[in-house]
């Protein structure tokens, strides 16, 4: 069975794409970030960045995810799913 992953949610930062993981995880929702630009770069020389974090989970997760981010004050994305890439 393939799997699509869908993105959720653009964090503005590092910090903010770890707290989101972090609720999604506790809450039984595998997710993970991809970073725009140079995020990379910027997260491993200076710790953070401000160029952003795509939050992805898998297309059957999406209700939860989006219930779980609501509960964090925040309002999901709406995208057509994409290829997981795990």
């Amino acid at each position: 069975m393939e799997r699509k992953a869908v993105k959720i949610y653009t964090a503005s930062d590092n910090l903010q794409a770890g707290m989101i993981l972090e609720v999604l995880e506790k809450n039984q929702v595998p997710a993970y970030k991809r970073d725009l630009g140079a995020a990379g770069i910027m997260n491993l020389y200076g710790g953070n960045s401000t160029f952003g974090e795509e939050i992805f989970v898998a297309e059957e997760d999406v209700p939860k995810a989006k219930e779980l981010l609501e509960g964090m004050g925040l309002e999901a994305e709406s995208e057509a799913p994409e290829e997981a890439q795990n």
